[in-house]
């Protein structure tokens, strides 16, 4: 069994890889959703977005923090399922912790450079990482609050 190093990194490493996440909020019952390229600072396990005020899902999320979401690969085979589910609270990031997170940003996208939307940060709460390649259903968790598990398939 792996230790819970090695999950947080396997996870980690997945997350890194990828660029866009789907991010979904809740207003009054009903569920918005819109996809957003994003950074992960891994020392801190959060994301970075940025995401224009005038949006329908910002306004949400300055009132509704609680967020989730999904990183995951367009496959055709089942087998090689891989994706990560998450959770956590969202914030619009303001001053020096608005500028740190701009420039990992931009760094990973400089394209950013010349559009100064808002900068969100996610602080994720929980991850659940699906890698069908580590064995069918095979499920790779980690929170913030709990120590780190291997959660074996159902």
């Amino acid at each position: 069994m792996s230790n819970d190093n090695d999950i947080l990194d396997k996870i980690i490493a997945y997350l890194v890889s990828k660029t866009s996440l789907t991010l979904c909020c809740v207003d009054d019952g009903i569920p918005h959703c819109c996809n957003c390229f994003y950074v992960l600072d891994k020392n801190l396990m959060v994301f970075y977005i940025t995401s224009s005020l005038s949006t329908q899902h910002a306004s949400i999320m300055l009132t509704a923090p609680k967020v989730a979401g999904t990183v995951n690969d367009q496959l055709s085979s089942i087998l090689h399922l891989k994706g990560v589910q998450y959770s956590g609270e969202i914030r619009l990031l303001e001053n020096e912790d608005e500028l740190k997170a701009r420039r990992l940003f931009c760094a990973a996208y400089p394209i950013a450079k010349l559009k100064k939307a808002p900068m969100w940060e996610i602080k994720l709460n929980t991850l659940k990482m699906t890698d069908n390649k580590l064995g069918f259903g095979k499920k790779l968790r980690w929170s913030r609050l709990d120590q780190m598990s291997v959660i074996p398939s159902k």
